[in-house]
């Protein structure tokens, strides 16, 4: 990839532009453009016009205007269907569109560049034009204005990876903010590793998802915030604030420099908890699952769960109810959701307005609004029956821009003429321009939101912190009427030596009034949670915030010595449960010294599983108590009896053992067994498997593959007429008996449940096996019944479908499943392309145990486990190895144990479009 945009870059001009196709099978064709105008729905009033259309403009992904008016237009070609994912056979384009005399259609058409590939983004300012191609953003000079090249592309940032096992997510989004400072947006998918060329790794800045910009004249680069899914369209108010957009999780989010958001995996383990959306609504029902929303479903909340382009109207020519309004293009609902943004707190909530400018055209894919040169709205219709996944292929040959007017526009004066200029910055100003001159005076301070300490890229020659002007932000701190501006402040702790963070923090805390803000807590601790112990527990002392305190007392809580001190400061319920939540999977830990005090005087509920941890035998007891009182509900005795196997006592074998007949707890009882490598304990839990209860069985079966011992016992008990089911011993548990290298485990293996096969070419044989067997005659005789029930328990525990199911793997719910070949694809070779999210680890502990499933997170001393039916946290001192083969999580051979009509029956219902009953 890299020597194909070396090749494009070295400035040889390239005759001939390859001819585009279209890879859709079947050669569909689209609507008509006049077809596709007529179909748009639009508020009274409006008119719309077809401003271009191809041939004149195809594949439109991004658009910016010039100071005449003019629309420079990105053209992605490059971009392919899911096997391919990118063509380099083909380039993509650059064009500029001129309407000369205003009529909402464009005369003119001119080719600015055709010389690059992979191209997601474009921006025009009078120096040049800026283009997104991952994994370099460039430059393309044009100081004369004569819309050529003055030269080759500059690159002048890269390090944003295009996944190998991804294809969408890319960084896209370039677009100058009032600052000066250019603004762009990544992916989580396609984590980056930003700086300019020739920057070293440890000097990069890392970053999955969310906001970045870089400073053209001291060329450097930050990011601004860390999260969010899939950012594809952001704009500013009038305020100079700026609002984004996000697909799949929430929608709306408010750039706060240095937030962590919520779909971050942060490499920061301080970061107990991310924002969330500033939506207060949702386009699709939360009760479900994201891809159900797809296909009109969620049209009554909005269309959908996915949103692409953003502006936020300042013009004049549409009427005053829309102006200020956030107009967003939900890609599902072929539509523009309107947001009205309100303060909420220190920050924003976004409402939902009446849906605007809906189209009944099945080709509609807006990917792009903005407010054009006389007011009216422009929207970019990439026209495709695709989405960004395209595992249907690509119709390159189609592209639609519409002009959206109210009443007749009239020529403008002077293009853009109702553009107002940004507010001033001004501390002596209203709240916008206070928190504007903040941003302004720290803007070269660094930021890191990593480590939070010391941004890589720092420029050795700024000046150090002004003193001055820092005791004039904590004097702002203290007195300054706007939590807006407070909020502004918080930001800036992250830019400060850690040294100056505390007093600026205390300053903060100091306005009681903000204790239960939505984004005050957070940003605060995101800025003061790399401190040392001494001065987070100064910090302490003059903090009255529950959610503070608690992240406070959970990092200090491992530290002996500055738990006591902190207990003496303060021993609230907020810091008891940050000391639970420090603790969670470690069994002991030393005991505080005033902790017999402070446990007498707490009403907390932790304290009694907190005074086990730290060694009190009578709260054991009475744990004990709880385990074996029948006469208490279910819940809780399971949660008691969990609370004893973290203690692990002497007798926990014995007091487990006594429990397995009693189902309201013997599926909990069996994660005690599982800490002993007795043999005889797997002939037991194996000759005992259907007395646990069908929600119970998987556990059970994670434990019985856990030990090489317990292993001979569980493959003496499996057949269809023993006591473990053939068909209930499924592919993972099939993998991890294989992971054990045992020659004689793997031959009994085969014997009683079946062959996984490795190779390639078996692979492939068995695709083409399944294919002839699963003919459309055959699948329409499947009981989708049936189907549903097969794959609740044979895929339920790790994917989710139609709403139900667990999370360790992707939604199922709209993934291209209607696909034969895809799904065979995916099932019998899960392992062929493994994004990072789903990537399977192998740990052995000291014990002899070995777990799977992916890391869901990490501390200094613990490491959590997200399995198919639940969460293992062990501490890291217990693990002897931990492996990470280039595997999915997904195992292979998931068909392989089922009967024919079993099989038929869960590919017929994972192909079928819409939910079915269950057998009754």
């Amino acid at each position: 990839m890299r020597l194909a945009l070396f090749l494009l870059f070295s400035g040889v001009v390239h005759a001939d532009f390859p001819k585009v196709y279209n890879s859709e099978p079947g050669e569909p064709r689209p609507t008509t453009p006049e077809q596709a105008l007529a179909a748009l729905h639009l508020p009274e009033g409006f008119k719309a016009t077809l401003f271009a259309y191809e041939p004149d403009v195809q594949n439109p992904i991004a658009l910016s205007w010039d100071k005449q008016g003019r629309m420079w237009v990105a053209e992605n070609y490059t971009y392919a269907e899911r096997q391919k994912r990118f063509d380099l056979s083909l380039r993509d384009r650059v064009i500029i569109l001129e309407d000369k005399d205003w009529d909402g259609k464009a005369e003119s058409r001119k080719v600015f560049t055709e010389d690059v590939q992979m191209l997601t983004s474009i921006e025009v300012t009078d120096a040049g034009v800026w283009l997104m191609c991952p994994p370099q953003a460039l430059f393309i000079p044009d100081a004369n204005h004569d819309d050529e090249p003055d030269g080759p592309p500059q690159v002048i940032l890269d390090g944003f990876t295009v996944a190998k096992d991804n294809y969408h997510n890319f960084a896209n989004g370039l677009r100058f903010g009032p600052d000066g400072w250019l603004y762009g947006r990544c992916g989580h998918s396609c984590p980056a590793n930003i700086g300019v060329p020739g920057t070293p790794d440890d000097k990069r800045v890392p970053m999955k998802g969310g906001i970045w910009r870089y400073h053209p004249e001291k060329k450097i680069v930050e990011v601004l915030t860390h999260g969010t899914t899939n950012p594809w369209g952001h704009d500013w108010d009038e305020n100079g604030e700026m609002f984004f957009i996000n697909t799949v999780t929430g929608h709306l989010w408010h750039l706060i420099h240095g937030a962590h958001l919520v779909d971050s995996n942060t490499p920061n383990p301080l970061i107990y908890e991310k924002l969330d959306t500033i939506a207060d609504h949702y386009h699709y029902d939360r009760s479900g699952s994201w891809s159900e929303s797809r296909d009109g479903k969620a049209n009554s909340l909005g269309g959908g769960h996915a949103h692409i382009g953003m502006m936020i109207y300042k013009a004049d020519q549409w009427p005053e109810q829309y102006r200020n309004k956030l107009f967003t293009l939900n890609m599902h609902g072929r539509r523009a959701n309107v947001e009205r943004l309100e303060r909420n707190g220190s920050g924003y909530v976004g409402k939902h307005e009446p849906d605007v400018f809906l189209s009944d055209d099945p080709w509609f894919r807006g990917i792009e609004i903005s407010t054009g040169p006389d007011g009216s709205g422009f929207i970019l219709d990439w026209s495709d029956t695709g989405e960004c996944h395209e595992s249907t292929g690509v119709h390159r040959t189609s592209g639609r821009i519409f002009r959206i007017s109210y009443g007749d526009p009239k020529k403008p004066e002077k293009p853009f003429a109702w553009r107002m200029p940004w507010p001033k910055a001004d501390l002596n100003g209203d709240e916008h321009q206070r928190a504007l001159a903040i941003r302004e005076m720290v803007q070269f301070w660094p930021l890191d939101l990593i480590t939070g300490a010391q941004h890589p890229l720092a420029d050795p020659n700024l000046e150090p912190i002004d003193v001055a002007m820092f005791k004039q932000l904590v004097s702002l701190a203290k007195s300054d009427k706007s939590s807006l501006v407070r909020l502004q402040l918080a930001s800036v702790l992250q830019r400060l030596p850690l040294l100056h963070r505390a007093e600026l923090a205390i300053a903060l805390l100091s306005r009681t009034e903000d204790a239960e803000d939505p984004f005050l807590p957070n940003m605060i601790w995101f800025g003061i949670s790399p401190l040392p112990a001494d001065a987070l527990l100064e910090v302490a002392k003059n903090c009255t915030w529950p959610k503070v305190n608690r992240w406070i007392a959970r990092k200090l809580a491992t530290d002996p010595q500055a738990l006591n001190q902190l207990l003496n400061i303060n021993s609230s319920d907020a810091v008891i449960e940050g000391v639970s939540e420090a603790f969670k999977g470690i069994r002991k830990a030393p005991k505080p010294s005033n902790w017999d005090n402070v446990a007498r005087m707490s009403r907390s509920p932790l304290v009694r599983d907190l005074s086990i941890l730290f060694g009190d035998g009578r709260a054991l007891n009475d744990v004990k108590k709880t385990a074996l009182d029948a006469e208490t509900d279910a819940a809780s005795r399971q949660a008691a009896l969990r609370t004893l196997i973290d203690a692990r006592p002497a007798d926990l074998r014995e007091f487990c053992e006594s429990l397995l007949d009693d189902r309201a707890v013997n599926g909990v009882a069996v994660k005690g067994l599982a800490l002993f490598g007795d043999p005889e304990i797997g002939v037991k839990l194996a000759k005992q498997y259907r007395k646990f209860s069908q929600t119970d069985r998987t556990a059970v079966l994670d434990v019985l593959v856990s030990r090489p011992a317990f292993v001979h016992a569980l493959l003496d008990q499996v057949g269809d007429k023993k006591a473990v089911p053939r068909a209930e011993l499924t592919a993972f548990h099939a993998r991890q008996i294989r992971g054990f290298k045992d020659e004689a485990l793997t031959k009994k293996l085969i014997e009683v449940w079946g062959e996984l096969r490795d190779s390639s070419a078996d692979k492939h044989e068995l695709m083409k096996k399944l294919k002839t067997q699963l003919s459309a005659a055959e699948l329409a005789k499947a009981n989708l019944g049936n189907g549903r029930l097969m794959f609740t328990a044979l895929c339920g525990s790790c994917h989710v479908m139609y709403g139900e199911g667990g999370k360790v793997g992707p939604d199922l719910t709209g993934s291209g499943r209607a696909n034969l070949d895809y799904l065979l694809e995916n099932i019998v070779d899960p392992s062929a392309v493994v994004s990072a999210d789903y990537r399977m680890q192998m740990i052995t502990l000291k014990d002899g145990r070995v777990v799977s499933g992916m890391i869901k997170e990490q501390t200094d001393r613990t490491l959590t486990v997200r399995q198919l039916t639940e969460e293992l946290t062990v501490e890291k001192s217990e693990i002897a190895k931990q492996e990470s083969p280039p595997v999915s999580m997904m195992p292979e051979g998931l068909l392989i144990a089922l009967p024919d009509e079993a099989r038929r029956d869960l590919i017929a219902y994972l192909m079928y479009p819409t939910q079915v009953p269950l057998n009754k």
